[in-house]
């Protein structure tokens, strides 16, 4: 796409230049230009949503890929496409991002009158790949439980009652309700996404079950407390260790003095494996711990991962469990239309109608300070134009000027020296990068068992589903692969097609091995219409604050299966700094103005 005939800007003076058109380049475009600021967000790229962006023509993924084999895409390398070309329809993301109840993003939106502006979609049920051996009960732990006595027996009693009696007392979970799993889908309209609500089930006699589902080598993840409570796949014993851990997973951090003893424990294990804790206090049978670490969504193997970065990723998902209306088993949303890419273009849509400018394939050539002299003549000359900081020289030509510019250091030339001394922050040293091996995958057939309601009673049909292979690493523990499989309801390919994004920190093999069993555990083996595969690199870099007077270094966004709130705190962070005065609370509220507007549409 050509943008050599792109008018000239409107403006050559703006408070704010954003380079880049990510999730925090937008996110501040939009808060900047409700805040009052005249800002101007430019890309260099044809299209919106830098590492998060998504592909809508064959074309589109042929050249990105060529871009990021020949070194052009920070963050990326090693891309290969694989199969046919790709019609129309589809629509392929590099950041499919899942999203959950208890995020700091929904919450921003709330507050920010934007969560409407979304189409969200439901992530249903959680699948584990299960060995033969991982889900047989050993024998002599099953033994050591029923003599084990003392707390022990304690412990998994407590288990029991605290699981049965959080079933039964959360909203809407009627203990009597049966819990079987819908037999048939939901009606939805051709190409709406619009789902017809089922008329709830009778009530039945205490004491139902809800049975969890197995799929070839796949089985379904025990993630609700009516899971725990209530399951005929669950002994006793297990029951009652993971309903009294779910307990500690939600008061390990509680301020109330009667969870002492729940901090307490945390404090005594948190440097530890999240498996020592579920082989010595909750003895928990290996299927059991593949199946809690695969709820914290984190590449690393519960061997290795520490409980103090497990067990916040676990109580994430169960404070965001029962909360999604009309889909109680859900934790999670996903964005339709391309995820984070949806995310990106909104923001940047958000900013244009509250004054910004976006332009896509324009770059920064350089950046100087402005003169000072140069600028007090043109303020006698003219009377209209204040000082800049800087002149900034785009690659069509264009020169600008701005007091503050925000961007990746991808976008940005090397670090200007400041118009006037300026106190530098001290660099540190960065971490080493994390390479994650990503694959995204269009399939022939759509998976109607990873889509199917939990119970009965939910109005609404999920339209994603995670599934998780631990592959075994040479002489070492297995590596998770996630595997975020999503619907035609997405919006994202035609009906009868599926998605699948697959990441790991393992190789492609991995993911190779991952998917194909999934394949495999269907009836029918779908075939593969095409596959992307790439790597992406990340850096944690340790000084992303102003490098100099009115320039801010954004970090990289940080990839993985679930949208990064850290991108949030940061872009409100930077907007404190710029507009002042300890402002981050005003970080996205729309104008008076403009609520009340909207409220008249609304009436209207």
């Amino acid at each position: 796409m050509s943008f050599t005939d792109n008018p000239p800007l409107p403006s050559t003076d703006w408070d704010i230049l954003i380079t880049g058109s990510g999730i925090k380049q937008s996110l501040l475009a939009v808060a900047l230009s409700r805040a009052g600021r005249t800002v101007l967000q430019i890309d260099h790229n044809a299209y919106y949503g830098g590492s998060s962006t998504a592909f809508y023509t064959h074309s589109d993924i042929t050249t990105w890929t060529a871009r990021v084999n020949a070194g052009h895409e920070a963050g990326f390398s090693h891309a290969e496409l694989v199969g046919g070309v790709l019609g129309r329809g589809f629509t392929l993301s590099l950041a499919p991002d899942l999203v959950y109840w208890d995020s700091a993003l929904l919450r921003m939106l709330r507050a920010a009158d934007m969560a409407e502006s979304f189409s969200w979609q439901a992530v249903g049920s959680w699948w584990v790949w299960l060995t033969d051996e991982e889900v047989a009960v050993p024998a002599a732990a099953a033994a050591a439980a029923a003599a084990g006595g003392g707390g022990g027996a304690l412990l998994m009693d407590a288990g029991v009652k605290a699981a049965k009696a959080v079933a039964a007392g959360k909203k809407r979970w009627n203990k009597g309700r049966k819990k079987t799993a819908a037999a048939e889908e939901e009606t939805v309209g051709e190409g709406e996404g619009a789902a017809v609500a089922d008329p709830p089930p009778p009530l039945q006699e205490e004491g139902a079950t809800t049975t969890l589902r197995k799929m070839g080598g796949f089985r379904e993840v025990a993630c609700t407390f009516e899971d725990v409570a209530w399951s005929k796949d669950l002994s006793d014993r297990d029951r009652g260790y993971l309903g009294e851990f779910l307990r500690f997973v939600m008061k390990h951090d509680s301020p109330d003095p009667a969870d002492q003893k729940h901090r307490d424990i945390f404090t005594e294990y948190k440097t530890k494996p999240l498996t020592t804790l579920l082989t010595t206090l909750f003895p928990l049978p290996p299927s059991a711990t593949t199946s809690l670490s695969s709820l914290s969504l984190l590449p690393t193997p519960p061997a290795t991962t520490p409980l103090s970065t497990a067990l916040p990723a676990l109580a994430r998902h169960f404070r965001s469990l029962g909360n999604i209306p009309d889909v109680r088993s859900a934790a999670a949303l996903t964005v339709a239309y391309g995820g984070s890419a949806e995310l990106c273009q909104v923001f940047s849509r958000a900013a244009a109608v509250a004054g910004g400018i976006n332009v896509l394939g324009r770059g920064v050539s350089a950046v100087r300070p402005a003169e000072k002299e140069q600028e007090q003549g043109e303020e006698e000359a003219g009377g209209k134009q204040r000082r800049r900081r800087y002149k900034v020289a785009l690659d069509n030509g264009e020169e600008i000027g701005v007091d503050w510019i925000i961007g990746s250091p991808s976008d940005l030339p090397s670090t200007p020296t400041p118009p006037s001394p300026a106190p530098q922050p001290t660099t540190t040293a960065t971490e080493q990068p994390t390479a994650l091996y990503r694959a995204a995958y269009i399939l022939t057939a759509d998976l109607p068992t990873l889509f199917q309601k939990k119970y009965a009673d939910e109005a609404i049909t999920p339209a994603a589903a995670v599934l998780m292979v631990p592959v075994a690493e040479e002489g070492g523990a297995a590596v998770p692969v996630y595997i975020l499989a999503r619907s035609w309801v997405t919006g994202e390919c035609p009906r009868g097609h599926t998605l699948l994004y697959a990441s790991t920190t393992h190789s492609y093999a991995a993911i190779s091995t991952a998917v194909s069993r999934l394949l495999q555990s269907q009836e029918v083996p779908p075939g593969v219409l095409l596959s992307l595969f790439y790597t992406q690199t990340h850096v944690s870099p340790t000084n992303t604050g102003e490098d100099a007077e009115g320039v801010v270094y954004l970090a990289p966004e940080e990839p993985g299966v679930v949208f990064d709130d850290g991108a949030v705190e940061e872009a409100r962070g930077v907007f404190g700094r710029i507009v002042g005065g300890g402002e981050e609370e005003g970080f996205m509220r729309l104008p008076e103005n403009a609520r009340r507007l909207l409220d008249e549409m609304e009436e209207a």
